[in-house]
């Protein structure tokens, strides 16, 4: 894989963060996209958050891991993240496979989903379901977070209506 071999771990995120991004812009309705936002304060960082704007304003988060102990370790603060769809996204390593307890909500409302990062022959990375998300479980209170959040912030790639 060449971009491993020449680009800096912070490059290899980045990149995987954006084929995160074209991903969910072809996913979700009309969504706007925000890179490395501080989320849910100023206090706290996400790879990736989505608002999807049609219908209710569902949000989407990512962290986006270069490989499967890191993925792994990030589960817990992934599902404390206030958000209706969580994922975990793992850079170059078809092999995924976390323990599907790992993934659940305490409750049962709530799986985070697996995304794919992985390069082909030519350099190009691709992002790829390899789980989907099951809706968890979010306060009322978060809209209201995310109306100022989207308020104050432009967001990164937006798809207009």
């Amino acid at each position: 894989m060449a971009y491993r071999r020449l680009l800096t771990p912070e490059q290899q995120e980045a990149r995987g963060i954006n084929a995160v991004a074209g991903l969910l812009s072809h996913r979700l309705i009309v969504p706007k996209i925000f890179l490395k936002p501080p989320w849910p304060d100023a206090r706290n960082r996400v790879d990736l958050l989505a608002v999807d704007r049609a219908g209710s304003g569902e949000i989407h988060i990512v962290e986006v891991k270069s490989g499967i102990a890191e993925a792994s370790q990030s589960l817990e603060r992934v599902k404390a993240m206030p958000a209706h769809y969580k994922y975990i996204a793992v850079i170059g390593d078809r092999r995924y496979r976390v323990d599907d307890k790992a993934l659940y909500a305490a409750d049962g409302f709530g799986r985070i989903g697996v995304i794919q990062i992985i390069e082909d022959e030519a350099g190009n990375l691709s992002a790829d379901l390899a789980l989907a998300p099951e809706r968890f479980r979010v306060d009322a209170s978060v809209f209201r977070s995310i109306d100022r959040f989207t308020s104050k912030h432009p967001a990164d790639i937006e798809i207009r209506p």
